[in-house]
């Protein structure tokens, strides 16, 4: 194989990899607590952010799901300050999303698709930084 065959194959194998981590976490979060009862297939998370920065991806683990399963989610949030998007993305790719402005709270109900060991529910800060957010993900395997 001669520099330019492997210079391709490097590049290919590069783009492969960031392919691969698409729609992962592209911000963080301070002052995180969280609680959770996992029940093979089903169970709830409760928690707090203090401060979200962009977006970040809040991985749900439970060994009974896997990649490609239909996962029906509800997400009950509410936001002290700064407007914030939460996404549930389905296995054949629908997003489903809702957008909760300062001092406010909603509901999410939608469906999210399985990875290995759990799914992803999104946060994400809509002016960059979002304040006070409490939220309560519920979860059970179709």
């Amino acid at each position: 194989m001669n520099t330019r065959q492997r210079q391709c194959v490097l590049i290919l194998l590069l783009t492969a990899l960031l392919a691969s981590c698409a729609g992962g976490t592209s911000g963080s979060v301070l002052g995180s607590r969280e609680s959770c009862r996992i029940n093979a297939g089903s169970g709830s998370c409760e928690g707090t952010f203090s401060t979200l920065k962009g977006t970040y991806g809040k991985d749900i683990e439970d060994e009974a799901i896997f990649s490609g399963d239909a996962i029906d989610v509800e997400v009950q949030s509410s936001v002290e300050s700064g407007p914030v998007r939460i996404s549930v993305e389905s296995p054949s790719g629908e997003v489903t999303f809702i957008e909760i402005l300062s001092g406010n709270s909603g509901t999410l109900i939608g469906v999210a698709s399985g990875e290995f060991d759990g799914f992803e529910v999104v946060f994400e800060a809509l002016d960059g930084e979002a304040t006070g957010i409490i939220y309560q993900i519920t979860y059970q395997v179709r």
